[in-house]
């Protein structure tokens, strides 16, 4: 599991703005594959290369930065992707580092919670909630999202 670090919701700034902004943008389901990952890549996440990315798929508003694509993942419609988590244990926010590794399909409606590390080829089934690592080439699905099987 990455690093998490209690980090301060930040100001609103003009860059924040124009962050939102374009993820909000990137959202849009009549806009292009091509125009939503640039938009995308505008509002802050990192993105290693050509991939998928569908509509309406949400990206944390608060540290869109700590998000980072490999290439050739699919990263299906109705998808949210947050790097911060409320800890209900000392009532604080705290953020980490969400790693989505290359050529790793991503299901409809799947929401990815906590600081995760998604290994490379693994494939998560339509309306997961991960919330832990998942190693390279595995396919998980559930809420929480638990192990199926090994893939080839």
């Amino acid at each position: 599991m990455n690093e998490l670090t209690l980090i301060p919701i930040p100001p609103y700034n003009l860059k924040r703005i124009w962050q939102k902004a374009c993820i909000v943008i990137a959202q849009m389901p009549l806009l292009p594959p091509c125009m939503r990952l640039i938009a995308i890549k505008w509002g802050g996440v990192k993105i290693k290369g050509k991939c998928f990315i569908g509509s309406n798929v949400q990206f944390d508003g608060i540290h869109p930065n700590l998000i980072e694509i490999g290439n050739g993942c699919i990263i299906t419609t109705g998808t949210t992707i947050l790097s911060h988590f409320y800890n209900t244990k000392d009532g604080r926010f705290y953020s980490g580092k969400v790693r989505i590794g290359e050529n790793v399909f991503i299901g409809t409606n799947t929401i990815i919670v906590n600081a995760v590390d998604i290994g490379n080829g693994a494939v998560i089934g339509a309306g997961s909630v991960v919330n832990r690592d998942i190693p390279s080439y595995k396919l998980w699905a559930g809420n929480p999202a638990r192990f199926i099987k090994k893939l080839e």
